[in-house]
C-alpha cells in the first residue's frame, strides 16, 4: 500500500516541478523581451528643406530619437547636407554649440562656402534656417561659420555677419 500512494506522489511532484519550470522560464523571456524593448529607441519624424533653384522643397525624413538636442540637430543637419548638389554635399560639420540664449553656432567645413548664384544662395541660407527653425522651436537664431571662423558672406552675396534670422527679416 505504501507504493500505491509512494508512486502518484512522485507523478504528482514530478508534474509540480515541470509546471515551475514551464512557468519560470516563459517569465524570463518575458522580461527579457520587455528589458530589450526598453533600449529600442523610437523614431522621429522631421522635415527638411531643400534648396531648388527658385523655391524651397520640403521632404520627411525618418531618425531614431537621440539622447540630446544637440546629437539629434547634427543628425538632421547631415540629412539635409546629404540632399544639397555637390560640392556643398561634401561639407562636413566640425561643430554644432548652443549658447545660453539658445542661439545655435555651426562650424561647417569650407565646402559650404561654395560658388553659386545670389538667389541660390538666398534658398541655401533660408532653407538651412527653416530646417533647424521648424524641427526646434527653442532655437532663437542661428550663425554659420566656415572652418571655424566668422565670415562675412558664404558665396559672395549675401553678408552673414549678424545672425540669420535678421537675414531672412530683411529680404
Amino acid at each position: 500500500m505504501n507504493r500505491k500512494i509512494i508512486i502518484p506522489f512522485l507523478i504528482l511532484l514530478f508534474l509540480i516541478a515541470l509546471v515551475l519550470v514551464y512557468l519560470n522560464s516563459s517569465n524570463y523571456n518575458k522580461s527579457a523581451y520587455y528589458e530589450s524593448s526598453k533600449t529600442d529607441r523610437t523614431v522621429e519624424n522631421f522635415r527638411i528643406y531643400i534648396p531648388s533653384s527658385n523655391s524651397l522643397l520640403t521632404k520627411e525624413i525618418h531618425l531614431q530619437k537621440e539622447d540630446s538636442e544637440l546629437k539629434t540637430l547634427e543628425k538632421i543637419l547631415e540629412s539635409f547636407i546629404a540632399e544639397l548638389s555637390s560640392p556643398f554635399r561634401e561639407t562636413k560639420i566640425l561643430g554644432i554649440y548652443r549658447d545660453k540664449e539658445n542661439i545655435i553656432y555651426l562650424d561647417l567645413s569650407i565646402n559650404f562656402a561654395s560658388s553659386q548664384s545670389l538667389r541660390e544662395e538666398y534658398f541655401l541660407i533660408k532653407a538651412l534656417y527653416k530646417t533647424l527653425k521648424e524641427n526646434f522651436s527653442w532655437i532663437r537664431d542661428l550663425k554659420i561659420l566656415i572652418d571655424s571662423k566668422e565670415v562675412e558672406t558664404i558665396s559672395g552675396h549675401i553678408s552673414i555677419d549678424s545672425y540669420i534670422k535678421e537675414i531672412l527679416e530683411e529680404s
